[in-house]
């Protein structure tokens, strides 16, 4: 099957018997590994976790939307189960981390991009649509990549710092994910149809064709970023990652690939893949190394998984899942601990898109 997607990728859609997600809008939330922390890696997020150490109890945060009527969504979040809504207004939260005992979020509120810190929101452009894709918080800083319509007609990836936006290219694209080495700063994305990714605002192109840059983690000296690319024009997307600019497809065409994270230096990718069965369905999965496992839910139910995150050896895969409610199916978040299906509360059909896990104190 040819794997079509949306041209910007990134927009919502609610669709029957299909799992929905905000596609490639949330960064990793790794927790850093002491030995690659020395070699001058830090995770995007800083996040205070240290995943050499397993923590008996933590907080788990995900951003998301609910759907309240149509194509209208409330931004909103859940901080271990419990959820609060952010806006009454159409609104959407793409990512989220914690730091200096805020919650920052990232999103777009009435098509606009924007973020919410501990819940007050602040709008980045009042004049240009777009959203913020991905939050990253380094050396005490707040900083936000996505996309803005500049010139309403098409997007350009921008990154925000110190209150300002700057754009990282005059073509058409988006920032999807960033990470921090050192004083450096890494943002993955597309520029002009390629997947690139921009290193203190200089690009790094990755593919000739049309190709997607949805995540990046940066390791020492290494640079990885998780995606896909059409080796030929009309041809199938070849979904994986790039290694310092070299592709890498364990699984070929056959899957979809949303999101990386690195764990004890091993390598997983999560998104999902189509079923042919009694019915089309699309399952989650994560793909270790070279090895693919479904993610479980109920029998003939669509999932995906979109996010990813550690707290020692214990792997945090963030998704949805449709449930049936009456004669229909409606999409519902859920995340994967250690492959286990653990379910978030929703009263209304809502979207998990990015996952955040800090100690329990």
């Amino acid at each position: 099957m040819e794997k079509v997607k949306p041209y910007y990728f990134a927009e919502f859609q609610l669709l029957a018997f299909v799992v929905v997600f905000i596609l490639a809008i949330s960064c990793k939330h790794e927790i850093p590994i002491a030995s690659e922390a020395s070699a001058g890696s830090i995770d995007c997020h800083e996040n205070p976790i240290d995943s050499t150490v397993a923590y008996d109890s933590v907080n788990v945060l995900i951003a998301g939307a609910i759907n309240v009527s149509n194509n209208k969504w409330n931004a909103c979040f859940w901080k271990n189960d419990s959820m609060q809504v952010l806006e009454s207004n159409h609104s959407i939260a793409n990512d989220i981390l914690t730091a200096d005992d805020k919650i920052i979020i990232g999103g777009e509120y009435e098509d606009k991009p924007c973020f919410w810190i501990n819940g007050n929101l602040e709008i980045l452009d009042h004049l240009h649509d777009g959203k913020v894709k991905a939050v990253g918080y380094h050396q005490g800083k707040i900083y936000m990549v996505g996309q803005i319509y500049e010139d309403g007609s098409y997007p350009r990836p921008f990154i925000w710092k110190d209150g300002k936006v700057s754009y990282l290219s005059q073509g058409r694209g988006y920032a999807s994910d960033i990470a921090f080495s050192g004083k450096d700063i890494y943002v993955s994305g597309m520029d002009s149809d390629k997947a690139c990714y921009w290193k203190n605002g200089v690009k790094v192109e990755l593919s000739e064709t049309l190709g997607h840059g949805y995540a990046i983690e940066v390791r020492g000296a290494d640079v990885y970023v998780g995606g896909e690319y059409r080796p030929t024009n009309g041809g199938y997307f070849i979904a994986g990652y790039w290694k310092n600019g070299k592709f890498v497809s364990p699984q070929g065409n056959s899957v979809y690939v949303w999101n990386l994270g690195i764990n004890g230096g091993q390598i997983v990718l999560v998104g999902n893949q189509v079923l042919f069965g009694n019915s089309v369905v699309e399952n989650a999965i994560c793909i270790r190394g070279n090895d693919k496992a479904n993610l479980k839910t109920e029998e003939n139910v669509s999932s995906g998984a979109i996010d990813i995150t550690f707290n020692g050896k214990d792997e945090y895969v963030l998704g949805t899942n449709n449930r049936t409610a009456g004669s229909k199916q409606v999409s519902h978040p859920c995340y994967w601990v250690n492959d286990k299906l653990h379910d978030i509360p929703s009263p209304l059909t809502a979207i998990a898109s990015a996952i955040f896990l800090e100690p329990a104190l």
